[in-house]
């Protein structure tokens, strides 16, 4: 019997995020299958979008597709390719982007009560609320005006997934928004808060640590994209590409009558 000479050919091109630590890779199986794995190194789920370009193979999950990758995760298992013809030569590559989170997260509780980002006994004013005058358009955010070296208060336990506190710039213009100095922290039901313009070396907190409601990890500052010192606070879920905002209630005053905040009101937080 003649043996065939099957050559597969695997060529690597992505398209990632450069910020997320996560990578696809493959195995080439004695069968002439091959099987497509994801590492993710990250401490909170990763989404990946795979756009396979296949010659003389089909995928067992389809193609242009989207999956989500557990947190601290090594050889995930994506998709397995098999050969269409057994004989001439196959060939893969694929197109990748991915992100924090959970792809089009359902599951998240809508109803959670958050409790205001500053320290028990004080108030601040919030300056612009969701889909806000200036520049919260069509964006569930709130920005609270304060001075520059407050404390920031977790609204919400979780773990940090992302710092960065290096930058000691701002101005009114989109063009400073490369320098946000930010906090992300990942909640237990795939939801995100993101804590922006601190100070420079304003984190109490670094990436991996897992935070208490309540707890002090961070200073306000005016850094990045920004028009005065303040915390701009927004609660999400992430896709691939892009955001969902979530528009929630928060504990006031005593905490009793938690509300959706509104735009020029001061709000006090007397509770622990």
């Amino acid at each position: 019997m003649r043996n065939i000479l099957i050559v597969i050919t695997i060529i690597f091109t992505s398209i990632v995020n450069a910020q997320i630590n996560a990578k696809t890779y493959y195995e080439n199986l004695p069968d002439g299958s091959i099987i497509m794995y994801a590492d993710n190194n990250e401490i909170c789920p990763v989404s990946i979008e795979i756009n396979l370009k296949l010659e003389n193979l089909k995928s067992s999950k389809g193609n242009n597709k989207v999956f989500v990758i557990p947190a601290n995760t090594k050889a995930h298992k994506i998709t397995t390719l098999t050969r269409i013809k057994q004989k001439g030569k196959a060939n893969v590559s694929s197109s990748n982007w991915n992100n924090y989170g959970i792809h089009q997260a359902k599951d998240y509780k809508r109803d959670f009560v958050y409790i205001l980002p500053f320290e028990k006994d004080t108030s601040y004013k919030l300056s612009q609320g969701y889909n806000g005058t200036l520049s919260h358009q069509n964006e569930n955010a709130l920005d609270f005006s304060m001075p520059v070296g407050t404390d920031i208060a977790a609204v919400r336990d979780g773990i940090v997934v992302k710092v960065i506190d290096k930058n000691n710039r701002g101005c009114p213009k989109s063009d400073c928004q490369k320098f946000n100095n930010v906090i992300l922290v990942y909640h237990n039901d795939g939801t995100f808060a993101e804590y922006v313009h601190l100070k420079q070396n304003g984190a109490k907190v670094k990436v991996g640590d897992t935070i208490k409601q309540g707890q002090i990890i961070g200073e306000s500052g005016n850094t990045g994209w920004s028009t005065a010192p303040h915390l701009h606070l927004v609660i999400f879920v992430q896709n691939v590409k892009s955001r969902t905002t979530l528009k929630t209630k928060f504990k006031v005053d005593d905490g009793k009558q938690p509300k959706f905040l509104i735009e020029g009101e001061t709000y006090a937080r007397h509770y622990d």
